[in-house]
């Protein structure tokens, strides 16, 4: 079975949301999530179903033809008029006739009296064919003097009724995306509002959050794309190169002669930008051998696994299952935590991530528990002069998480697990507080979490000497075991 979230346009009358229980139930399908709220939206509602594929399709065709249905955005606009009636009983169901002849929603109306002689009534129309603004307008116009009043913001009650539509249209001229992907916006975004709704917050700041997302993702593309990157020398044979991007996580990249090996590689979104910075280091990179390894299998650190394409894949048998599932679109590690389903899949829509071709992938670890409470060592990577132990942590921060240790030179690649966020800029901070507000947390254990932590820092505290620890995000520190 799988689950499909209907966004309809319900009638504002009673028995709309009966009519289309009515068809789910006859179909046999189970409504295992409802959201509506009249003062986000008067007519949008988000019903998730579970069943077959082919009874999906039935309740999908069957909510069509009721015209319930929104599989796309409808260019709607609100039109602000003031209509001058007389004062004086009966003068206002003329005009209602004729929006009604028109199927037009009143979202907003008000009335004042005026001398005793007419009343201005200003309404806010909503229009979803702008073909006919010209003749309502001039059919009002015959009956009573109608001027047009440009919108304003600052009437919120305008909003309420195409508010779905509006931050729809905004996100797809953001993103540049299809009618299908803006729907599946709106559908995730509403899954984080009700989830953070149910948890006392208001819906302005939800939005305002999710939006500020879009908006932080989407700005630092092309030439605003601004990265901090460096280099250092860290045996006589290896380089390690350092990209630490406005947002997503940092990509790591050693190259000994002619291979590379990338530890993370960002957001997708920043893709084109990433690969200019990567060529202008590597003069000779498509000629390169080049091999990838990801801390864990979020979108945030994964982007560049399927544009890289020439690239094997390191990874353990739990991060492989979760891009597996993202390869077949069903729930990965994380989405199966329900409050982190809207963020994760917001993410992959806004940066247009594609998960890589499981042919890639080769497996670290044999006979690695399913379950496990320690930070325990799974495998040893070679690479040039350098060996790095695969640590297996225990999922706090997801199922799967990984940290990747060399004891000569002393480097510790940590993921997520640990973070330096004392050295994240004012703008990276900014951005990293958006997760934890939209998930609750950004961990899908929070004990587990703080024990692999304690965990990393004992393995780095095994050695006197200092380390260079470089974390998910954040820039990297060095830091001497004694003082710690």
């Amino acid at each position: 079975m799988n689950t499909q979230t209907f966004v309809t346009h319900m009638p504002d009358k009673p028995g709309a949301f009966m009519h289309a229980v009515k068809v789910i139930s006859k179909h046999d399908g189970n409504i295992v999530r409802v959201s509506f709220n009249k003062a986000v939206d008067f007519h949008t509602l988000f019903v998730e179903v579970r069943a077959d594929d082919d009874v999906l399709e039935k309740i999908s065709k069957e909510l069509l033809t009721l015209g319930y249905l929104k599989n796309e955005l409808t260019e709607s606009k609100v039109i602000v008029v003031n209509i001058k009636m007389p004062d004086k009983p009966g003068v206002l169901y003329p005009a209602l006739k004729i929006l009604d002849r028109y199927d037009i929603n009143i979202s907003y109306i008000n009335s004042n009296e005026h001398d005793g002689m007419y009343q201005n009534f200003k309404m806010g129309l909503l229009i979803e064919d702008p073909k006919i603004i010209k003749n309502v307008l001039d059919d009002i116009s015959e009956l009573y003097p109608i001027d047009i009043i440009d919108y304003e913001a600052e009437e919120p009650n305008l909003d309420n009724t195409i508010f779905y539509i509006r931050i729809g249209n905004e996100i797809q001229k953001m993103f540049d995306l299809s009618s299908q992907r803006t729907m599946e916006f709106i559908r995730e975004s509403n899954r984080v509002l009700q989830m953070l709704q149910d948890r006392g917050e208001d819906p302005d700041k939800v939005f305002e959050h999710v939006l500020h997302l879009a908006r932080f993702m989407a700005e630092h593309r092309d030439n605003r794309f601004v990265p901090d990157v460096s280099v250092k020398q860290i045996t006589k044979d290896t380089k390690l190169h350092i990209i630490e991007p406005p947002c997503g996580s940092n990509t790591y990249i050693l190259e000994n002669n002619n291979e590379l090996l990338f530890i993370d590689t960002g957001f997708a979104i920043y893709a084109d930008e990433m690969m200019r910075i990567i060529h202008s280091i590597f003069a000779n990179f498509n000629d390169m051998k080049k091999t990838i390894m990801i801390t864990h299998a979020d979108v945030d650190h994964c982007g560049l696994l399927s544009v890289i394409s020439d690239a094997s894949i390191l990874l353990n048998k739990k991060s492989a299952e979760g891009l597996l599932r993202q390869y077949n679109k069903t729930m990965d590690h994380r989405e199966e935590t329900g409050f982190h389903l809207g963020y994760s899949r917001l993410s992959m829509i806004f940066s247009n991530y594609v998960p890589p071709d499981p042919s890639r992938f080769v497996i670290l670890g044999k006979n690695v528990p399913d379950d496990h409470e320690d930070m325990i060592r799974i495998d040893t990577i070679k690479f040039g002069d350098i060996l790095l132990d695969a640590y297996e942590g225990s999922g706090g921060h997801l199922h799967g998480e990984m940290i990747f240790v060399s004891e000569e030179p002393r480097i510790m690649f940590t993921g997520d697990v640990y973070i330096n966020t004392k050295g994240l800029t004012k703008g990276r901070d900014e951005f990293h507080s958006l997760a934890p507000y939209l998930m609750t947390s950004v961990n899908v254990n929070s004990k587990r979490a703080k024990d692999m932590r304690k965990a990393t820092a004992d393995i780095l505290n095994k050695s006197e000497k200092e380390c260079l620890v470089c974390g998910g995000h954040g820039s990297v520190e060095m830091i001497i075991p004694e003082r710690k």
